[in-house]
């Protein structure tokens, strides 16, 4: 081929038709530029491929991880809201001894505690490649780094800070109290009368209880923040495979009628939520935070999974929300569908 060019010029110079001879140079190099950009279009295009290739797997991991850490995230919720029930009883003075000697109940509420770790080896690996993150890409980095950054240091800061707590406590039990390492008769009697009755003891439930709330409130945040990053995630990935059995369903009719729910609300304080649907699920938020997946149990009837409650939607004769009742407090519309 480059022998056909040169033949081509060296006639044109014979003949003596320079003007022609330019022009065709000229043609030429035109040529060349566009074989050069196309062979760099090319090679971008497969430098590209490979790097969404590369993110997709690191995504992948995350989902992954994350999908692991929500499946065993409710019972630490469930743990320790057990905790706080039972830490009210015992401050309130509700358990007598005769309660802990019949229900053989031998160990203080400050005993035994949950961990909780956060399987971030997915997330970790993708801030080790940030230049494969495309700009399109911005929101879920931010959220990814609001909870694996953010609520996970809350988390972690506040066990160990909780586990300190709980561990010098002990300590001081099996350092005054002979019964605390002993299962006999005379110990457990000891043992029951100071559960029951013993001011100090009172005391040291509400630190297990302030600092156990502490930790928990953090747990719970990723439980909230994991649910919408995580359908987030699968839509990235392109994830086809049924969502797992901890998500909730809803009941037949939700998608004819969850458009009603979205909007703004104020509770009796004027503080705002949002409903909003992310991904085919309704979120409670407030302040771009999520705060609960909802479930429909029937037309305005929901469950809030964070903490349990049903919540029953408020509709005016025209059959539009104006609010929302859980129970204790409502939540009065601010736009719905305005």
């Amino acid at each position: 081929m480059i022998k056909f060019f040169r033949k081509i010029r060296y006639n044109l110079m014979e003949q003596g038709k320079t003007g022609k001879y330019f022009k065709y140079a000229i043609g030429e190099i035109v040529l060349v530029v566009i074989g050069i950009l196309i062979a760099l279009s090319i090679n971008n295009w497969n430098e590209n491929k490979k790097a969404n290739i590369k993110l997709n797997k690191l995504l992948v991991n995350v989902f992954n991880d994350l999908e692991v850490d929500l499946a065993t995230t409710q019972e630490t919720i469930d743990y320790y809201r057990n905790k706080d029930t039972l830490a009210n009883k015992i401050i309130n003075g509700e358990l007598s001894a005769s309660y802990y000697k019949k229900n053989s109940i031998l160990n203080p509420i400050f005993s035994n505690y949950r961990t909780y770790r956060i399987t971030d080896m997915g997330y970790n690996a993708l801030m080790q490649n940030t230049e494969n993150i495309p700009s399109e890409y911005e929101e879920l980095i931010a959220d990814l780094n609001r909870q694996y950054i953010i609520t996970a240091e809350g988390i972690e800061s506040n066990l160990t800070l909780f586990a300190s707590i709980v561990e010098s406590t002990r300590m001081r039990y099996t350092l005054n109290f002979p019964w605390y390492s002993q299962n006999d008769s005379v110990s457990n009697e000891k043992r029951w009368q100071h559960l029951a009755n013993d001011p100090i003891y009172k005391n040291e439930v509400q630190l297990y209880q302030r600092y156990g709330r502490n930790f928990s409130q953090y747990v719970r945040e990723f439980y909230q923040q994991g649910f919408p990053l995580f359908l987030s995630l699968k839509a990235t990935i392109n994830d086809t495979s049924a969502l797992p059995s901890f998500f909730p369903s809803n009941a037949e009719g939700f998608e004819n009628v969850k458009s009603d729910y979205i909007g703004k609300y104020l509770n009796p304080s004027g503080n705002e939520f949002s409903i909003k649907e992310k991904n085919g699920f309704l979120f409670i938020y407030t302040n771009d935070r999520p705060l609960s997946i909802l479930s429909m149990i029937s037309k305005n009837k929901f469950k809030n999974h964070t903490n349990g409650r049903v919540l029953t939607f408020l509709r005016d004769e025209s059959n539009k929300v104006i609010g929302w009742h859980n129970g204790a407090i409502t939540y009065n519309t601010v736009d719905v569908n305005d």
